[in-house]
């Protein structure tokens, strides 16, 4: 049977140009590939990005056929463009149809599959809709980056079996060669994420921490760890224990309160980090001890954090992006798992009112507020030149108004599709904010009316905007003076044509009745032409 061997995603450094994916037929020897076919898979959207049919191909006389990047050694029989294979969350389908045609932007399918693998080389990222479909009720493969300093693969090593994610485990890239597996078979840790992540005011920087999974998984051989972003090392580790409950969480409270499968655990050793990034992250080892490095080695989950909107997560920048939350805020407030939308796919967190035991709080849709907005800026080039960048900080800019104005305890996941053009000396901006709820969606378009009419300007990485209401269409522009101004333009418009019409009229009905009514001459001199146009 043909099978999927090898899966190189993921390169070192920026070039991406040794990506490869590896086939291997098992009969070891020349096999005709007529009617199979290769798809590539988005995990953000469930669709195929890259189609190819294998139909005139053969494997080499070892059972071995490669496709990848066309710089690459040993050359591969289907050459790709550099940076072609996504990092992930993707996944790579092998069908087999003499009938079926595969092609780009089609729904993931599980009709006429061979083998698959679904992966990730990011460890925030999941592809829930890609695993339901190719390989169901099992984990997504993550390439950790760190096995090795040179490059490595997702490589075939402990069955023959296909459609099995545990068949796989990172080793060493071998391009039509045999796989470099190692002796131990790798274990897979259970499927648990942190869903919930409570913070509290005061000495205590936690009141409780939910975790998620599927119910009756046991939590036996995991742990809980905190970590300092000053300098990336442990200060706390808690075996774990237990199940995850029928409701699918699992949840550890301060003293004083418990979860609800009565497990009692303590924060009270833990301080809250002053400064930097912290992070929890949950381990699939017994006990890291306390000082050990962050690690992505035996890593589940994790959730990074931080109190000062500027500071990236440093030694802790491979856990994932880092959540600003406002530490200073009286209330308890928690960042909760959420679906990203629109957002960018790594985003997993929101900040959200706690929410333990229950369905997490997170933006909807359903109460989403437009954003229209115009900038003037002294020039585009730059918005241009760093478009990416100068909307993610622009992005952190109308957070900080919002949250200042309102307090209502929004993040980076509340915005969606926000995007951005410059075009003369205009910055126009588009996208929504969703709120949890009607009340919150008030307050942000309360804020939204005060910004528009705000005439100070404002900093984005430097560079000072105004806002400009003019460049807004009138149903976005709040503003009273300029709808006034509006109105009172039409009125004169209206005002001018009417006048038209009226003497147009007036004119019409004067000939209409001269024309009906001649006047009754009983004298008329036809050789008088004088006297005739004088008495008209």
């Amino acid at each position: 049977k043909l099978l999927i061997n090898e899966v190189n995603p993921d390169n070192p450094g920026g070039g991406e140009d040794t990506e490869y994916i590896e086939l291997f037929y098992t009969g070891q020897t020349r096999f005709d590939l007529q009617g199979y076919w290769l798809v590539l898979y988005n995990g953000k959207n469930s669709r195929a990005y890259r189609v190819l049919d294998l139909s005139g191909h053969h494997t080499d006389e070892l059972g071995y056929f490669l496709v990848g990047s066309s710089t690459m050694s040993p050359a591969p029989i289907i050459r790709l463009p550099p940076n072609t294979i996504q990092n992930g969350a993707d996944a790579v389908a092998l069908y087999y149809s003499n009938t079926t045609r595969y092609a780009v932007n089609m729904a993931v399918t599980a009709e006429g599959l061979v083998d698959a693998v679904v992966y990730t080389s990011r460890r925030t990222e999941k592809a829930e809709q890609l695993v339901k479909v190719l390989v169901p009720g099992q984990n997504i493969l993550y390439e950790n980056d760190s096995h090795s300093t040179e490059d490595e693969s997702l490589s075939r090593c402990h069955s023959l079996s296909t459609k099995l994610q545990s068949s796989f485990q990172v080793t060493t890239v071998t391009p039509l060669g045999e796989n470099f597996c190692s002796s131990s078979s790798a274990v897979v840790p259970p499927a648990v994420h942190i869903s919930e992540l409570c913070l509290a005011s005061g000495t205590i920087p936690y009141c409780f921490i939910e975790l998620e999974g599927k119910p009756g998984t046991s939590l036996g051989g995991l742990s809980l760890v905190f970590f300092s972003g000053k300098e990336g090392k442990a200060r706390a580790s808690i075996p774990l224990r237990g199940t995850i409950g029928a409701t699918g969480l699992f949840i550890f409270a301060l003293d004083g309160g418990h979860g609800h499968d009565g497990t009692n655990l303590t924060f009270k050793d833990i301080a809250a980090a002053s400064e930097g990034s912290s992070a929890i992250a949950v381990y699939s080892t017994n006990l890291i001890p306390g000082g050990t490095k962050a690690t992505s080695e035996n890593l589940v989950d994790a959730l990074v954090y931080t109190c000062e909107l500027s500071t990236a997560g440093g030694h802790l920048n491979f856990f994932g992006p880092s959540y600003a939350v406002p530490c200073k805020d009286d209330r308890p407030l928690s960042l909760s798992r959420c679906t990203s939308g629109n957002a960018h796919p790594e985003l997993q967190f929101a900040i959200s009112d706690p929410t333990p035991g229950l369905q997490n709080s997170c933006p909807q849709d359903a109460f989403a507020v437009d954003l229209h907005l115009c900038f003037l800026t002294p020039n585009c080039s730059t918005w241009t030149l760093h478009h990416r960048r100068l909307l993610e900080s622009l992005g952190r800019v109308l957070l900080g108004s919002l949250e200042e104005k309102c307090s209502c305890g929004v993040s980076e996941l509340y915005l969606q599709e926000l995007n951005l053009t410059c075009v003369g000396s205009i910055v126009k901006v588009w996208g929504q904010v969703w709120a949890r709820q009607s009340e919150q969606q008030q307050s942000i378009e309360t804020w939204l009316q005060g910004f528009l009419a705000s005439p100070h300007p404002f900093s984005v990485d430097g560079r000072v905007l105004k806002t400009s209401p003019e460049c807004i269409a009138p149903k976005n522009a709040p503003s009273v003076s300029h709808s006034g101004a509006s109105f009172q333009g039409w009125e004169i418009a209206l005002f001018v044509v009417g006048s038209l019409l009226l003497m147009f009229l007036l004119v019409s009905l004067a000939f209409y009745f001269i024309k009906r009514h001649p006047q009754n001459y009983t004298n008329i001199e036809m050789t008088d032409r004088g006297e005739i146009a004088a008495d008209f």
